[in-house]
């Protein structure tokens, strides 16, 4: 069986589209994966309290069945340790101000990769420099000066898509209404059924972001895969449904 985790945050300084992209999301895997609605599991506004619980309830859930597939979708902030660099989640409770109140990256990956499942296959549409797609800082020192995170690499049976790569932002599709990875995401999983490959969605989600951010934002945004040694040689291949 397939489950979906679908965390989104709604941001004071906002990714404003960023519920709407966790809800349509999470249509499409009804709709379009044709998943369970009771396998669909969404976390609207994560703080850091419903992050525990959404992994908590994945660890219960691979516990209990075994051997289950799962899809990660992640819409909101991510920032870096100014000081180490290292990549995390931002709570809607959390400020930027400390990271200590944020869900690492790191550990994120960790747990993911623990559980009983066949494999993990997660997206973030976000970014790790600690910049907004309207060119606010989200960190402490308030410099405004994009950060390049630690990558960290996935473990166990994981591919991760990311909305941009090193120091970019992730910016929005404005006239959408969606994150600009997140729409392409979605159109291409409307266009095939959802019956692409993973190598396919990420052909494609890769070039349209890239020239779309060009014409539309006047930045580069370049979307990156990372995978797991297990599944470097048949990420690929893999299927969402």
């Amino acid at each position: 069986e397939i489950y979906t985790l679908s965390l989104h945050d709604a941001l004071p300084i906002s990714i404003s589209m960023a519920g709407n992209d966790g809800s349509v999301f999470a249509q499409y895997c009804e709709k379009t994966l044709g998943l369970p609605k009771e396998n669909i599991l969404q976390y609207t506004d994560a703080t850091y309290g419903k992050m525990i619980r959404a992994m908590q309830d994945i660890k219960n859930i691979s516990e209990a069945y075994k051997d289950i597939r799962v899809i990660l979708f992640y819409a909101g902030h991510g920032i870096p340790n100014e000081s180490t660099r290292d990549a995390f989640l931002l709570p809607i409770d959390a400020d930027g101000r400390s990271t200590q109140v944020c869900y690492p990256l790191k550990k994120l990956y960790a747990e993911l990769s623990a559980l009983n499942a066949t494999n993990v296959i997660i997206f973030l549409d976000a970014c790790f420099s600690g910049t907004t797609g309207e060119g606010k800082t989200l960190m402490a020192s308030a410099r405004g000066v994009a950060l390049k995170a630690r990558q960290e690499k996935p473990t166990g049976n994981l591919v991760v898509f990311s909305a941009a790569s090193d120091d970019e932002t992730a910016y929005p599709y404005t006239d959408r209404g969606h994150g600009l990875f997140t729409y392409f995401l979605l159109k291409k999983l409307q266009n095939s059924k959802g019956s692409t490959t993973l190598g396919e969605l990420n052909d494609y989600i890769s070039e349209n972001v890239k020239q779309k951010s060009v014409l539309i934002n006047h930045k580069i945004q370049t979307p990156v895969v990372s995978f797991s040694n297990e599944l470097q040689n048949n990420w690929r291949k893999l299927k969402l449904r």
